[in-house]
């Protein structure tokens, strides 16, 4: 029987190996597991073809995640030359992995340097599209891209590509000696209280940022690790300030 890990990422691993967090800890003698906890639909496509199919009234499209470009990926691979009717127009995106999802589908990708809603709302600004853009969003986005692109009168049409929904069926890992849960979202916190047979008491808990920390609070949970930045880096280091140990 393999020994019980020492930190277990509630997060999908990284779409190629190896994964981002667990070589940042196991760099720093951690060993560690992915369990995801969320799962995702994808309920629009008919939807979604039928605005590709007609790119004239857009300037361009804009996604914040890389679900969003599963979503297009998905209808370009079975209407292929839909994706010539987007070839010249401009494709935003909230960050560099995004953006390189974009960009492999042949589009102009913008927003590497934009790792932020409001950084890309100012990116879009700045740019002053003369046409409306297709807002690629899921069910569960946030208002402060909209608001923003609202507020500065950027014309957009949104369609809700993809679903998230909790999982109910997690695996997670009997406590070791010194087991971390390390949630990346408040997300994580709905899937692991709707989960069976998971005891969040049972572990030391870290959340990879200020929000995802409150939420736990919010929830009764101590919190003993926060991340500076949502990195592997920046969780390492949380870790490390509150006495992680290899089991």
């Amino acid at each position: 029987m393999s020994a019980a890990p020492d930190v277990i990422l509630l997060r999908s691993a990284d779409d190629e190996a190896p994964d981002r967090y667990r070589a940042a800890l196991r760099e720093a003698g951690l060993r560690a597991v992915c369990e995801p906890v969320l799962a995702f639909t994808f309920p629009r496509q008919a939807q979604l073809r039928d605005r590709l199919a007609a790119p004239d009234p857009y300037a361009g499209l804009l996604a914040t995640s890389p679900r969003a470009t599963v979503a297009l990926e998905q209808v370009f691979a079975s209407h292929e030359a839909l994706a010539d009717g987007w070839a010249d127009r401009l494709a935003y995106a909230v960050g560099p992995k995004t953006a390189a999802r974009l960009r492999a589908l042949g589009l102009r990708a913008r927003g590497d340097d934009t790792g932020t809603a409001d950084a890309l709302a100012a990116r879009i600004v700045k740019d002053d599209p003369d046409a409306p853009l297709l807002f690629l969003s899921g069910n569960r986005r946030r208002e402060t891209l909209p608001e923003a692109l609202r507020a500065a009168e950027v014309l957009f049409d949104e369609l809700v590509v993809y679903e998230t929904h909790a999982r109910t069926d997690l695996d997670v890992p009997a406590r070791g000696r010194a087991s971390w849960l390390v949630f990346f979202s408040p997300s994580g916190l709905e899937a692991v209280t709707r989960a069976e047979g998971v005891d969040v008491q049972a572990h030391r808990l870290a959340a990879i940022g200020p929000t995802t920390a409150e939420a736990l609070e919010g929830d009764g949970h101590a919190v003993e690790a926060v991340a500076d930045e949502p990195s592997p880096d920046g969780l390492v280091a949380a870790l490390q300030r509150a006495g992680a140990r290899s089991s």
